[in-house]
């Protein structure tokens, strides 16, 4: 089929429009293909990781505290932090000059503040002291008895059977004031020993004294004079006044 000039100059015209899109497009594919390099970036954080743990290490926690009474509190400034492992040799140094329990009566129960002073900045935290637990432990009073002339005792074993520890007796209360009061006078009182929150009453009698005989008898050997009576005390046997022998 044979084209006239005018399909020729059409025909012409659509192949240099497709070739100019051919090259385009091929200029534009061979730009996309350049190759692509992925490049890996990594962060040196050990300096980081570094302050870090610095920084925890400079983290001061202080704690709250209980003790006994009459126990020692201690003086050793790790005793007093949350977290004393984690904490420099040289800044404990630093933090024990800095402890302060001043405020602290370890006889007495109750809440009280202490502190610790590093680098002019304060931490605070509460020692509670508590009653100190006691032996438990029962006892019974004695009857006392003596002359309105006599010394009342103020010996708490003088008052009680029981053989107890010092330390038990130590926080013994002894009443004697209703006693103390009526000393001179004779008749039944009441005393008491307070112990472990626990009262115990006996009898404390208030007698006349006795007269002590000046009559001085002989007595046979092994025996000793009454000072109350005109009398013998035998060590073995009973006294006979009319043969003055112990028999």
């Amino acid at each position: 089929m044979k084209l006239n000039s005018r399909e020729l100059q059409i025909f012409s015209i659509v192949i240099a429009i497709w070739g100019i899109f051919l090259v385009t497009s091929g200029t534009i594919m061979s730009q996309d293909k350049k190759t692509i390099v992925k490049k890996t970036y990594s962060i040196d954080v050990s300096t980081q990781q570094i302050s870090q743990i610095q920084a925890k290490k400079n983290e001061i926690i202080v704690k709250d505290i209980t003790i006994e009474a009459g126990n020692p509190i201690s003086s050793n400034v790790r005793d007093y932090l949350e977290n004393p492992d984690q904490i420099s040799d040289t800044m404990l140094a630093q933090l024990s000059k800095g402890l302060d329990t001043s405020s602290v009566n370890i006889n007495q129960a109750g809440t009280y503040t202490y502190s610790i002073t590093y680098k002019k900045k304060t931490y605070q935290a509460k020692i509670t002291v508590t009653n100190k637990v006691l032996p438990k432990v029962t006892i019974t009073l004695r009857e006392k008895n003596m002359p309105t002339t006599g010394t009342i005792s103020r010996n708490v074993r003088d008052y009680i059977y029981e053989n107890v520890s010092d330390e038990v007796v130590k926080n013994m209360i002894l009443d004697l004031k209703e006693v103390i009061a009526h000393q001179n006078i004779p008749g039944k009182y009441k005393y008491s020993i307070i112990y472990n929150d626990t009262t115990y009453y006996g009898d404390f009698i208030i007698r006349e004294p006795v007269e002590v005989s000046t009559t001085t008898i002989v007595c046979p050997t092994g025996s000793t004079q009454d000072p109350n009576n005109n009398t013998c005390i035998c060590q073995t046997g009973t006294y006979n006044p009319e043969t003055k022998e112990c028999k």
